[in-house]
């Protein structure tokens, strides 16, 4: 690298001449530089074209994807429409015949419930938790003979404490055979009153206090000892007989029970599981276990003993076991199980049978028809209707997004190509949207039916007015009054004029996909071009720039020759003087 130091022997700014006579070399590199910006400018512009084109593309192929069938069908596509849908909703597929029925719910369907034969838990003692039995910690007050007493009930009290404590206000507290609670006066001529506005326990309301006509008080509900936190196999669950470990089936699902099972766990697993085909619910008031089926209809609920006593203990089954644990055999108790009810139904005066509120085709005969049965009719709701007719707003909103992408395409078009335009003289673009608006407003006589121009159907271009006087106006618009009409009187002429084989979109979708077309369409051969020109530009504003920078070099080194020179001359000079 040399280094100058400008005019220090001459006296002149050569600095100043060395970037003046580069800046003439660097004027060219400007103009590569502009073409370059020119030629980016012109690659951008064409990947929006592409880009609007790509949507166009894909709008087209939601009409044209028809032929595939189907959901891609636009066309085929129904609705259902029921005259209540508070008796019954229904979904349909394009499978459906488009027409009528008379439909009439007589009864729905309902699912099996199995309740415990009898109560599975032992009746509460003086040894149960209060806890366990749901009753809260807080105040209970008695009044005996008028006088107020407040019992404190603590979280770890036992009904034993419980009576103890009544006791020494003078109050009587048992519990008999069947569970139910009861509180007397010990002394026979006083009076007691049970429960205060203030008390905050929640015994009274939970059991169901209530005052008999002799003065005495009984709950309502029977206190077992067994609760939804019971380890099921622990002495002390609460169970009328020890539960074992080991296996039980509900539905087609087999559960296990150990030693850490409680019988929420068991009632969570049972609920969780779609084998099973059923949910569970322990009833404290009973003391009883309740399953009831989620399928509907006249159908037992599966209940089977395995090597556990589960459901033996719960009353669902009888069972044997050998000395091994083994079961030599069980019986399910049907008589525990409440069977549900098949729906009764008719359609067009054919009663039907389902075993589920819902009904599928194979069950009512009408094909691609899905029914939700919800209630009966009653004599006050009259007939009831399904009707099933052409689902025509997917079609629309199709119809709209094409019309959409084809104005902006062809709006493109004419905004690139125009004069001063990034893609001024592309006579390929030009060309594709003359096509596009040529099938667009042009006849289509080779499609079969009886419309033969998208105006026939509601798809034109604005006329010519006082508003807009061009008479070469291409924005689409619909007519939505006039395509639905037109779908009613002959759904497939309108099919056959859009999508058809020699249809307006179809032959739009042609056009548009050689164009867009990889390697040989226009968008990609067109993008080449430009990619290799770009990269020929930035090749010769590179190749260029060194070339300028020789030039600056060679420039530096002439005037510091001369610089050193003109110092030696001077040098020489002095000396001579001297």
């Amino acid at each position: 690298m040399t280094i100058s130091f400008s005019g220090l022997a001459s006296g002149l700014d050569t600095s100043s001449w060395v970037e003046a006579f580069v800046s003439v070399k660097q004027e060219e590199v400007k103009k590569y530089e502009t073409n370059l910006e020119e030629l980016q400018a012109q690659k951008t512009t064409l990947n929006d074209t592409r880009s609007v084109f790509s949507t166009l593309r894909s709008a087209i192929e939601k009409l044209t994807d028809a032929k595939f069938g189907g959901t891609f069908d636009l066309f085929a596509q129904n609705s259902a429409t029921s005259s209540n849908e508070d008796i019954f909703t229904a979904t349909v597929t394009s499978n459906a015949l488009r027409q009528n029925y008379d439909i009439k719910v007589q009864q729905l369907a309902t699912a099996t419930k199995a309740t415990s034969k009898d109560s599975a838990s032992a009746v509460a003692d003086d040894e149960t938790l209060l806890s366990n039995l749901g009753i809260t910690a807080g105040t209970l007050t008695a009044y005996v003979n008028g006088q107020k007493h407040t019992v404190n009930i603590e979280k770890t009290d036992t009904l034993g404490d419980l009576k103890a404590r009544m006791a020494e206000f003078g109050v009587k507290t048992e519990i008999d055979e069947s569970g139910v609670l009861s509180f007397s006066a010990q002394n026979g001529s006083d009076s007691i009153n049970i429960g205060s506005t203030t008390d905050s326990s929640n015994i009274v309301s939970l059991i169901g206090l209530t005052k008999q006509e002799d003065g005495t008080y009984s709950s309502t509900n029977s206190l077992y000892k067994a609760s939804v936190a019971s380890k099921l196999t622990a002495d002390d669950s609460g169970f009328n007989q020890k539960i074992t470990a080991g296996t039980f089936t509900i539905g087609d699902a087999t559960f296990t029970i150990d030693d850490n099972t409680t019988l929420s766990s068991l009632i969570s697993q049972i609920n969780s599981s779609d084998k099973a085909q059923a949910y569970a619910y322990w009833d404290d008031a009973t003391g009883k276990l309740a399953i009831t089926s989620t399928v509907e209809g006249a159908s037992y609920i599966n209940i089977e003993a395995g090597t556990s006593n589960f459901t033996d203990v719960m009353g669902f089954t009888t069972s044997e076991w050998d000395d091994e644990g083994n079961l030599v055999s069980s019986k399910m108790y049907t008589e525990t199980q409440e069977l549900g009810k098949n729906a009764i139904f008719s359609i067009n005066g054919t009663t039907m049978t389902s075993t589920s509120n819902t009904v599928t085709s194979d069950i009512s005969r009408i094909d691609g028809v899905t029914l939700t049965l919800n209630r009966a009719n009653t004599e006050e709701d009259g007939n009831t209707t399904l009707q099933i007719t052409q689902d025509t707003s997917g079609l629309e909103d199709a119809v709209n997004e094409f019309i959409e992408a084809y104005n902006a395409a062809v709006a493109k078009v004419e905004e690139v190509t125009a004069s001063g335009g990034d893609l001024h003289g592309e006579s390929s673009l030009t060309s594709l949207t003359r096509t596009l608006k040529s099938y667009a407003t042009g006849s289509n006589a080779t499609n079969g039916g009886i419309y033969k121009l998208l105006s026939d159907i509601g798809i034109s271009t604005a006329a010519a007015d006082g508003n807009n006087l061009s008479t070469d106006t291409y924005e689409l618009s619909l007519d939505t009054e006039k395509f639905k009409k037109a779908l009613e009187e002959n759904p497939e002429s309108v099919k056959s004029l859009l999508t058809g084989e020699n249809g307006v979109l179809s032959m739009m979708e042609s056009a548009v996909e050689q164009t867009l077309s990889a390697t040989t369409g226009y968008f990609d051969i067109k993008t080449s071009t430009l990619d290799s020109d770009i990269t020929k530009m930035e090749e010769k504003i590179t190749k260029k720039n060194t070339s300028i920078e020789t030039y600056r070099a060679q420039l530096e080194d002439k005037f510091y020759q001369m610089e050193m020179t003109i110092a030696q001359m001077q040098q020489n000079y002095s000396s001579f003087l001297s």
